[in-house]
C-alpha cells in the first residue's frame, strides 16, 4: 500500500513540471480515545520459541536472499551505456552527432527498437548514408545540468569535471548486428575533445584517455565485440561510447546496424562503491520500471539485516544517507523512490539524487523526460519506513549518522504533516522544484503512515528520551486507536481530507495487521480486528489486499507480512499455511510476485479515476516480507 502501481503521467518535461492529480482516497477517525503515555519502545508480544517447522523453509528463504543481494551486486559490476530504451541504468545519454561534410546522411536514432533486440524488449536502431569520402556517426555523451534546470545539457568541451570515472573498466563490451551484412562501421570509446585523425586536443576540458577503436564488418548475427580497455587512464570519460560510418570503407550505401547490451565491465570503483537502492519491479510498464520504492528498498535492507548480511544491509543504509543529504531540493527528507541503481547525481549533473522517470518521444523523435508526481513526492508512511530501518541498522552499526538520518527524516514528519489534531497527515506529492512548484498537499490522514511513525517515533524517544517524540507518538498512537471501530471489529485505513472523519468505505490488510505488530501489548483491545484478517484469507491460504477482492486472487506481500505476525503471536499453523501459499508461487530467481492474478484490486483509485491493482511483475517487497516472516524478525519491534 505504500506505492501506486500503475503511475500517472504526471510530468517533468525536461523544461517544464506538469501537475497532475489529487490525492488518493485514504481513511478516518471515530470518536478519539483516552491518550496513553509513551514512555519506551512499545513491547512486542513475546516472540514465541523457534520451531523445527520453520526449518523447512530455510531453502526458499535463502533463494529470496540470494536473489535480493544478486540485484545488489548486479548493480555494481557493470556500467551500461545503454541497457534497455528509457532505464535509469543508463549513462552517457546526451547523443552528439558528427559529421564530414553532409550533416542530413545521419540519421536520427531509435533507442526504442523493438524488433529483434539482442536483449530486453529494445535495441538502438542506426541508419548513416555514405557518399564519396564522405563521413558521420554518432557520439553516446555525459552532458551536464545546471543547478535549477531540469533539462541536460549537450557538453561542447567547455564544461569542467563533467566526465564519468571508469577507473578499473578493462573493457567495453557490446553488441550489434548489420541489416544487410557487410556494413563496416568503426565504434570507439573515450576520445572526447581529441581530434580524431590527429589525436590533437580541440578542446578545453577533454577525456583523460584518448580515442580507443575497433573496426569492424557486421553480420547479421548479433555478436559481442569488445574495446579492451587496459591501462588507460578512465578517471574522466565524457565520451562513454561513439560510432563512424565513412564512405572510404562503405562506399554509396544505406547503413543500417543495431546495438544493444553497451556497457564497461571490469572492477570499477566508482560503481562499486556507489550508493545503490534495488529496482522494485521487474516490468516492461515504463511508469515504474525505474523506481526503487523507498518502502520496498527499507523492507529489503531489514530482511539482508535479519539475515546476518550486514555488509548489503549497509549499502542500501548508506544509500538513504546519501539520498537525504543530497535532496535535489536541497531539503533533508526521503522521496517516495528513487532511480533504481546507482542514485549519485552524474558528474556535472548539479540535480541531487536521481529520481525515477521515463522518456517518451514524438513523432519526430524528439524525447521528453518525465516524472511521476507520487514518486518525487514525501509521504510519512516512506518516510517512517526508512526510519525504521535506518534505526534497526543502528541497533547493529551503532554509527551515530543513521539515528540523525532517522531523526531528520521524523522531524521532517513533525515540521510538515502536523495539522493540531491526533496524528499525522498524508505528506505531499509533486514538484516544489521548478519555476513553478506544483504540489499537492495531503489533509486525510493514513492509519497506515501513523502505525510506521508511532513505531519510529517510540524508539527515536527511547534514543533521545526527546519529548517531542514522545507527543509525537501519543499523538500517532490515537490516531490509531480512534481508527478502530468495537461495534464492527476493524481498524479502519484513516481519514477523509478533513482528517477528521473516518473513511469506512474500504477494509485492507494492512490496518489489521501492521496494528497488531506495531502495538504488541497494547492490542489486546483491538483483537476482534485479527478476526477481519481470518476472514479475508484464501482457501489456498494466500490474503488479498482488501476485504473486497473482486477477482479471487491474493496479495503476496500482504500474505507474507500476515504469516509474520501470525508467527509473532504463536498462530504458527495459519502462518505455515500462509507461508506454503508463497512457496508454491516464489519464481527460480527467488522473487515473488506481487499478486497470483494480473488486476488485484486495492479497493482504491488513482487519481485519473482508474484503479489501483497489483499485477504478477516479480516484486522485491514480498520476497523481503517472506525473509522476515521465515526469520521471525518484527520491523516495528526494537527487542
Amino acid at each position: 500500500m505504500k506505492h501506486v502501481i500503475l503511475a500517472i503521467l504526471a510530468g517533468l518535461c525536461c523544461l517544464v513540471l506538469i501537475a497532475c492529480a489529487a490525492p488518493p482516497p485514504v481513511a478516518a477517525t471515530p470518536e478519539p480515545t483516552a491518550t496513553p503515555v509513551i514512555t519506551a519502545a512499545p513491547t512486542a508480544a513475546p516472540t514465541p520459541v523457534p520451531t523445527p517447522v520453520y526449518e523447512t523453509y530455510a531453502a526458499a528463504k535463502e533463494l529470496a536472499v540470494l536473489g535480493l543481494e544478486q540485484r545488489l551486486n548486479d548493480s555494481r559490476n557493470q556500467v551500461y551505456v545503454y541497457k534497455d530504451f528509457g532505464l535509469t541504468d543508463n549513462n552517457f545519454t546526451q547523443k552528439a552527432k558528427i559529421w564530414g561534410k553532409n550533416a542530413s546522411l545521419v540519421k536520427d536514432l531509435d533507442e526504442n527498437w523493438q524488433t529483434n533486440p539482442y536483449s530486453g524488449s529494445s535495441c538502438i536502431r542506426c541508419e548513416i548514408t555514405t557518399k564519396g569520402n564522405d563521413w558521420g556517426g554518432w557520439m553516446f555523451l555525459n552532458g551536464y545540468l545546471p543547478k535549477g534546470e531540469t533539462k541536460p545539457r549537450l557538453n561542447t568541451g567547455d564544461q569542467p569535471n563533467a566526465g564519468m570515472d571508469l577507473t578499473g573498466a578493462t573493457e567495453l563490451r557490446f553488441y550489434a548486428r548489420g541489416e544487410q551484412g557487410g556494413e563496416a562501421i568503426e565504434f570507439f570509446t573515450c576520445g572526447f575533445g581529441y581530434d580524431g585523425e590527429t589525436g590533437e586536443q580541440v578542446e578545453k576540458n577533454p577525456d583523460s584517455e584518448d580515442k580507443h577503436s575497433r573496426n569492424t564488418m557486421l553480420s547479421t548475427e548479433w555478436k559481442e565485440y569488445s574495446i579492451p580497455l587496459d591501462y588507460a587512464d578512465l578517471s574522466l570519460i565524457q565520451n562513454g561510447f561513439g560510432f563512424v560510418c565513412s564512405g572510404n570503407d562503405s562506399g554509396d550505401a544505406d547503413n543500417i546496424f543495431y546495438l544493444d547490451d553497451i556497457q564497461f565491465v571490469g572492477n570499477i570503483a566508482s560503481a562499486e562503491q556507489a550508493p545503490v537502492l534495488l529496482r522494485s519491479y521487474d516490468t516492461d510498464n515504463q511508469y515504474i520500471q525505474n523506481a526503487a520504492f523507498s518502502y520496498d528498498n527499507a523492507l529489503v535492507l531489514m530482511a539482508l539485516l535479519s539475515d546476518g548480511n550486514v555488509k548489503a544491509a549497509g549499502d542500501i543504509a548508506d544509500a538513504f544517507v546519501y539520498a537525504v543529504q543530497h535532496d535535489r531540493q536541497g531539503i533533508s527528507r526521503v522521496r517516495n523512490a528513487y532511480a533504481a541503481g546507482n542514485i549519485v547525481a552524474l558528474p556535472g549533473w548539479e540535480s541531487g539524487a536521481r529520481l525515477p522517470g521515463w522518456y517518451e518521444f514524438d513523432d519526430k523523435g524528439k524525447g521528453t523526460w518525465y516524472e511521476d508526481q507520487y514518486q518525487v513526492g514525501s509521504n510519512v508512511g516512506n518516510s517512517s519506513y526508512v526510519a525504521l530501518a535506518l534505526l534497526q541498522y543502528y541497533r547493529v552499526v551503532p554509527d551515530d549518522v543513521y539515528r540523525d538520518t532517522a531523526q531528520v527524516l521524523m522531524d521532517w514528519v513533525i515540521d510538515n504533516c502536523s495539522d493540531g489534531g491526533d496524528g499525522f497527515t498524508g505528506g505531499f506529492d509533486g514538484w516544489a522544484e521548478g519555476k513553478k512548484p506544483v504540489v499537492t498537499k495531503f489533509t486525510y490522514k493514513s492509519i497506515e503512515h501513523n502505525i510506521d511513525a508511532y513505531a519510529a517515533f517510540t524508539q527515536l524517544y527511547a534514543l533521545t528520551g526527546e519529548p517531542r517524540y514522545q507527543e509525537a507518538a501519543e499523538s500517532a498512537l490515537r490516531l490509531i486507536q480512534s481508527m478502530y471501530d468495537p461495534a464492527e471489529q476493524v481498524f479502519y485505513t484513516g481519514t477523509t481530507d478533513d482528517g477528521v472523519t473516518p473513511s469506512k468505505d474500504n477494509i485492507v490488510l494492512d490496518a489489521q495487521v501492521w496494528s497488531a505488530m506495531a502495538l504488541g501489548d497494547q492490542f489486546e483491545p483491538y483483537e476482534g480486528a485479527l478476526s477481519r484478517v481470518a476472514a479475508m484469507r484464501i482457501i489456498s491460504g494466500g490474503y488479498p489486499f482488501c476485504q473486497s477482492n473482486t477477482n479471487g486472487g491474493w496479495w503476496a506481500e500482504g500474505t507474507a507480512y500476515t504469516a509474520l505476525m501470525l508467527r509473532q503471536r504463536g498462530e504458527d499453523g495459519v502462518a505455515i499455511e500462509a507461508l506454503n501459499a508463497l512457496l508454491d508461487i516464489q519464481l527460480e530467481n527467488g522473487l515473488f510476485p506481487a499478486a497470483t492474478v494480473d488486476n488485484l484490486s486495492t479497493g482504491f483509485n488513482l487519481f485519473t479515476g482508474d484503479p489501483w491493482e497489483y499485477g504478477t511483475a516479480p516484486h522485491i517487497a514480498p520476497t523481503a516480507w517472506f525473509i522476515l516472516a521465515v526469520n521471525n524478525f518484527n520491523p516495528y519491534s526494537f527487542e
